[in-house]
């Protein structure tokens, strides 16, 4: 096994070829990546508008037209940055799954664990990428709560995008409501607000959302009030050629909406908190109404000291791994380091809003 093994270059290579966690929210709304050469990433607000071209008289020049405004800010990206050991216990102990009688050496399990370890490290670092996207879309803003070192000290740093787009029914609105008015029409009606917020988004960010998400109790409001059900049972669809099928584990496409082109799904994953608690991603009594691929990330560089080099080094890149030997204590560490930032773009592209 060659020194070059776990060069900095050479596992960075390899962590660029690592299989992607499926996730929803990431993949479907923060498609984009762009890194920085800095810690700091920079992130321009734009507003929709829809300015049309003026008139002028015959033989006159033209008309300067403003330039559209936008805001600017820089983030200093926080550094998500999981790290594990490997020490002579985990070499001359078997692996998981490993057979009993296996003859394999210190140093075939010592690249074992380092792929292993890289493909966790990836994997935890994706799904605090799947939160961040999550906590952007839920509330518009992301408090991150992290720690100094080994320690236990914890800071903190909040990143707000300044999102207003936040409804919330109340009283006979929530769509748990079926009852009727005078007229025989029902008093909260989801695809009259769906609609309504549709054009909303459309009006203040000029893109038209086309897809809802609901969470798990807001899904069942919406299959069971009355004027979906009616709504499809006279267009004979099967459910509303709302076909619900199942896309991967936690997703499951419900259909689309007539009229609208909004597609439907439903995302059932979680995450464990600081405090060890399960939430969902989406939460039960909310809808979430955006357009694909209107966000992304940004990713702020890692700066690290290499072994057996005194200066630092800087890396351009969404994924840094980092391998140390611990001599003193007999170990090996391995690293995984990323600055993720959320990058809506547009704080107008989606709403958000609780129907129960």
């Amino acid at each position: 096994m060659t020194q070059n093994l776990y060069k900095t270059l050479t596992i960075l290579k390899a962590v660029t070829q690592l299989p992607k966690v499926h996730t929803f929210l990431r993949d479907t709304f923060f498609s984009s990546v762009e890194t920085f050469p800095t810690e700091h990433v920079i992130i321009d607000y734009t507003k929709g508008k829809r300015k049309m071209a003026p008139f002028v008289a015959p033989r006159t020049g033209g008309k300067t037209i403003a330039r559209e405004g936008y805001r600017t800010e820089k983030y200093t990206a926080p550094r998500v940055a999981p790290q594990k050991s490997l020490s002579v216990d985990d070499l001359t102990n078997r692996l998981a799954g490993e057979s009993i009688v296996s003859a394999k050496t210190p140093a075939q399990r010592s690249r074992e664990l380092l792929a292993k370890d890289l493909i966790e490290l990836h994997d935890m670092i994706t799904r605090r990428e799947e939160w961040l996207a999550a906590q952007t879309l839920v509330k518009g803003k992301v408090i991150m709560k992290g720690y100094a070192g080994e320690g236990l000290e914890v800071i903190e740093q909040e990143l707000n995008f300044g999102f207003t787009q936040n409804i919330t029914l109340s009283g006979t609105d929530k769509w748990t409501n079926h009852t009727k008015n005078a007229e025989g029409a029902y008093v909260s009606n989801p695809y009259e607000d769906i609609k309504a917020w549709r054009k909303q988004v459309t009006k203040e960010s000029g893109q038209a959302p086309d897809t809802l998400l609901l969470g798990e109790n807001a899904e069942k409001a919406f299959i069971n009030h009355p004027v979906i059900t009616e709504m499809f049972d006279k267009k004979s669809m099967h459910f509303g050629n709302i076909e619900p099928s199942i896309k991967s584990d936690v997703v499951t496409f419900i259909g689309k909406l007539p009229g609208l082109g909004v597609e439907i799904y439903t995302y059932d994953d979680w995450y464990l908190n600081e405090e060890g608690d399960e939430l969902p991603y989406i939460p039960a009594d909310k809808i979430i109404l955006a357009k694909k691929k209107f966000a992304g990330f940004a990713y702020g560089a890692i700066t690290q000291m290499e072994q057996g080099k005194e200066d630092f080094t800087t890396y351009d890149g969404n994924r840094v791994p980092k391998i140390w030997a611990d001599h003193q204590n007999e170990q090996k560490m391995i690293r995984l380091s990323s600055r993720p930032v959320p990058k809506p773009g547009n704080v107008d592209a989606w709403l958000v809003a609780t129907v129960l």
